[in-house]
């Protein structure tokens, strides 16, 4: 359900906040260079916050020298702790609202990425971004936890005038580490009235859509980019490279370090460029309109899911996957599957338009569709379950994911076996001919971890070529 669904919102031309899923992450991010770009209302003022906390942080890491024993190092690591902001219900956790956090592992790895700045030269940065480039293992959402965490106060006072505009009931949330004081150097506790997401009992922020974007302005790939098309003499004759735009972040790091004057060239230059938020409207993803497409298709053909021994829950569950086959290659769903261009979406797409499907439908009949932790990282997908002995686990695969089927004889029976479930379930998406003769080796897979005695697993291909033949089970 969305925001806008459970208060019954009357939205108008003022209301310019992304409305989000309260049961799902969306796969977006608040990228704090679009708040530099154009700061606005409560908002106002956010980039120098922003930089003055980390110009504070770096001061505290260079006067300790790197010592990470050292009490200086010891207080920016703990001030540096930006713990996950579920309240957004933005991120990479696909079947929830809770994905893997952050912490003090983000305090720790903050902190290593303001000393590797340090001593690259870099000490007067004008955006916090840059030390991602100069770090692995900072992704966008950690810079969105950052942000979030560093403008939470913000985020409520927006949250809050929305609510107001709209009667939307509200509760006194505390937070304890709302707002930095710089005077202080220390995190206050703030209060505010916020709504609450019934999913997950947490207050919900709101965002506004000019913030929103799936990968930040300022990103290692992006000043990749820029190192091809200005750099690329320089980057043949230092490091003699084959010039490729597919490169590991370990590379992009290495050559960042070497010239960290490129860094601060790259960022001048993004600075002189205006920076476009995520188009919410068109999705070019399909991180949004799945949800819609999916709610009107199960209104339309409304499933009843009779539930009342192991047999019919596994035979409920098979349903399931037979509607998003339906959907997807009799009701235009593969049309959700493919962008403007006539190339195919990510496998993270596919899986939320397939948790579309599973959520409405168990939604609709008291079917319990859990959180998973590990969705789009780790083995699994979803798990669907009703009461602790009915149980199974659904994977949704792209054909042409060949780094998952090699592991797949190991990842999903481990994980059915950590689980204590038996049951799990392939939905394999076939976007060309040549998935189509992958789907026999994917067969030959299922049939011997089967054969195996691990699990019962049970495969099924959904086509979403433009053209289709008819599918069928695996």
């Amino acid at each position: 359900m969305k925001f806008s669904e459970l208060f019954k919102l009357a939205t108008t031309q003022a209301d310019n906040w992304f409305d989000p899923v309260l049961s799902v992450d969306t796969p977006l991010f608040i990228d704090p260079f679009l708040i530099y770009d154009q700061e606005r209302g409560p908002f106002r003022g956010s980039h120098a916050e922003i930089v003055r906390f980390f110009k504070q942080m770096f001061t505290l890491i260079a006067k300790s020298g790197g010592n990470k024993q050292s009490t200086r190092y010891l207080k920016a690591v703990d001030d540096l702790i930006f713990p996950e902001v579920a309240e957004l219900c933005l991120g990479y956790t696909q079947s929830g609202t809770k994905g893997a956090g952050s912490g003090s592992e983000l305090g720790r790895l903050m902190a290593g990425a303001i000393w590797d700045a340090i001593e690259t030269g870099l000490h007067n940065i004008k955006h916090f971004e840059e030390v991602a480039i100069l770090r692995e293992n900072i992704g966008p959402d950690r810079i969105s936890d950052a942000t979030a965490n560093l403008l939470r106060h913000r985020l409520a006072a927006y949250t809050e005038q929305v609510c107001r505009r709209h009667q939307v009931p509200v509760k006194k949330v505390r937070y304890t580490r709302a707002r930095y004081n710089p005077t202080h150097q220390r995190w206050v506790p703030c209060s505010f009235f916020l709504p609450i997401n019934p999913y997950n009992g947490k207050p919900v922020l709101l965002v506004p859509e000019y913030y929103i974007r799936d990968l930040p302005t300022l990103d290692p790939t992006d000043f990749w980019e820029y190192c091809i098309n200005y750099k690329a003499d320089s980057l043949r004759r230092e490091f003699n490279l084959d010039i490729s735009r597919n490169v590991p972040k370990s590379q992009i790091v290495e050559v960042a370090r070497k010239h960290v004057d490129w860094v601060t060239q790259y960022v001048q230059f993004r600075e002189q460029r205006k920076a476009k938020p995520y188009n919410i409207g068109r999705d070019p993803k399909g991180f949004i309109k799945w949800y819609e497409g999916t709610q009107k298709f199960c209104g339309r053909h409304p499933l009843a899911l009779i539930i009342d021994s192991p047999e019919t829950f596994l035979k409920s569950v098979e349903t399931l996957t037979d509607a998003f086959r339906h959907f997807v290659e009799e009701n235009a769903g593969y049309r959700l599957l493919w962008n403007d261009n006539g190339t195919s979406r990510s496998e993270r797409a596919a899986q939320l338009l397939f948790l579309g499907i599973v959520k409405h439908y168990c939604a609709a009949n008291n079917v319990d569709v859990s959180p998973e932790p590990n969705i789009g990282r780790g083995p699994v997908d979803f798990k669907v379950s009703q009461g602790y002995r009915l149980r199974a686990l659904l994977e949704l695969k792209l054909a042409r994911n060949t780094k998952f089927w090699d592991g797949a004889k190991k990842q999903l029976p481990t994980y059915l076996k950590a689980e204590k479930i038996r049951h799990g379930y392939f939905v394999v998406i076939v976007y060309t001919e040549n998935d189509l003769s992958r789907v026999r080796r994917i067969k030959r897979i299922i049939s011997d971890v089967n054969k195996a005695g691990q699990a019962v697993l049970k495969g099924i291909s959904v086509d979403a070529t433009p053209d289709k033949p008819s599918a069928s089970h695996l």
